[in-house]
């Protein structure tokens, strides 16, 4: 015969069932609105511009740049809603993260890496492909290449080409690399793929310092 619970256990059972979203939702994602809020505190808190050095303009250094914004792992027993922003302070060159109290919407607290470089972001992505195709010498060496693979003229790159990149670090290539890619890792940097309309990939890779706003060599295939 089928136990049947008492009231006072079904109640019980009820309550805890209750208070289990409370728990789970620490766990969960940030959302939209809270990624937005995390940003807008971290940016609050972050300096416009650092000076570098006395010979740097500074008017020719990008802005900070949003690279990341995740749920911060919760100590054990600690309820709150916290989440990490990752910012580059291209000024600096170092990588700062905020922990946000999305409850209180205080940073707690505020550190600064040097060689820690997250994935480009979208906008450092344009920002690569800009520097590239604004550079005559560049722009020769892709009119050649595309023309090699395709036999055509490359007259519109953002509509014939596709335009992939990741982050780069001298480290990966240090037998090939020139002084200026060497800084790479220490200063951020993007090594562009190329591909035409139907995927073949150009054998030239530029090496794009975004820090500095060059490009400071090519990587052959």
């Amino acid at each position: 015969m089928p136990k049947i619970l008492s009231l006072r256990t079904l109640l019980h059972c009820a309550t805890l069932l209750c208070a289990l979203p409370a728990t789970a939702n620490n766990l969960d994602p940030l959302s939209a609105a809270e990624i937005a809020r995390a940003t807008q505190r971290a940016n609050a808190a972050t300096p416009v511009s650092t000076i570098r050095s006395t010979t740097t303009n500074n008017a020719n250094i990008p802005a900070p740049e949003l690279l990341l914004v995740e749920r911060h792992p919760n100590a054990k027993g600690q309820t709150a809603r916290l989440a990490d922003v990752y910012t580059y302070d291209y000024s600096t060159n170092e990588t700062i993260i905020d922990v946000i109290d999305l409850d209180t919407n205080q940073v707690i607290s505020r550190r600064r890496e040097r060689n820690l470089q997250l994935p480009l972001t979208t906008n450092e992505l344009q920002r690569a492909s800009a520097l590239i195709f604004a550079d005559d010498e560049q722009r020769s060496l892709l009119d050649a290449e595309f023309k090699r693979i395709t036999g055509q003229t490359l007259s519109n790159p953002a509509q014939q080409l596709q335009v992939k990149a990741f982050v780069f670090h001298a480290s990966s290539l240090p037998e090939q690399l020139n002084a200026a890619s060497q800084q790479c890792g220490l200063q951020r940097c993007a090594q562009v793929l190329l591909y035409t309309a139907d995927s073949v990939v150009f054998e030239v890779s530029p090496i794009v310092n975004l820090s500095a706003g060059v490009i400071t060599q090519n990587i052959g295939f």
